[in-house]
């Protein structure tokens, strides 16, 4: 089996599963279109998934490879989106092309850049890496929660990493939005922002959650 067809199915999986569906039939027909027709009998040759009950299961070698891929397509995502500003249209492309050659070291390497980003352009979870469980405070990155910022920094919003819509709206509504470049004059008693002409205080755990890129 070729490495990248295996990789590729067992992310298919792992996408599928994290929407809360284990179903075999549906899976199948799924990886039997997008890959090959052989390649659910080989996940299952290799041991690499196993069927319970109707449902596809992941042997703890399946999962293992099944998250490794998923993270780098997701790290890719966030570099090519972030970092490199690629166009929305060709993120997904790239990105599928990355995660089959990058090594767990430029993995980490990347994910150390971003700052152990827990959230994919498209809001998706990253699954952490060991760079992540190892990470301090200290470390200095380019895409940075705002409450890491010191007053009198600037940074343009790259993400958030709240998936509540309460929150997601009272972003939009104050225009922080991704692309836009907020001014931050002081943290405390609570953070105080310019964005464009408007100024905002905010509260510490919003900070939190807007991860902007450092200027």
């Amino acid at each position: 089996m070729e490495t990248k067809n295996l990789e590729e199915s067992l992310g298919v999986i792992w996408h599928f599963q994290e929407q809360g569906t284990k179903n075999q039939e549906k899976i199948c027909s799924k990886l039997k279109e997008g890959v090959n027709e052989q390649i659910f009998d080989e996940l299952l040759n290799e041991k690499l998934i196993r069927i319970e009950n109707g449902n596809i299961v992941f042997t703890p070698e399946g999962e293992k490879i099944a998250s490794n891929i998923t993270r780098r397509h997701r790290l890719a995502e966030r570099l090519l989106n972030d970092v490199l500003e690629v166009k929305q249209g060709e993120i997904d492309k790239s990105a599928c092309e990355f995660e089959h050659i990058l090594s767990e070291e430029v993995t980490d390497a990347i994910c150390t850049l971003l700052g152990h980003p827990k959230f994919c352009p498209h809001g998706s979870p990253i699954p952490a890496g060991e760079c992540c469980k190892k990470a301090k405070e200290e470390v200095e990155s380019i895409i940075v929660s705002l409450d890491k910022l010191s007053p009198g920094e600037k940074g343009r919003v790259a993400y958030f990493t709240t998936l509540e819509h309460p929150q997601l709206h009272k972003f939009l509504s104050l225009g922080i939005i991704p692309g836009k470049i907020i001014h931050l004059h002081q943290t405390h008693p609570a953070y105080v922002i310019k964005v464009e002409e408007t100024q905002l205080a905010l509260e510490e755990n919003l900070a939190k959650n807007i991860y902007v890129r450092r200027m």
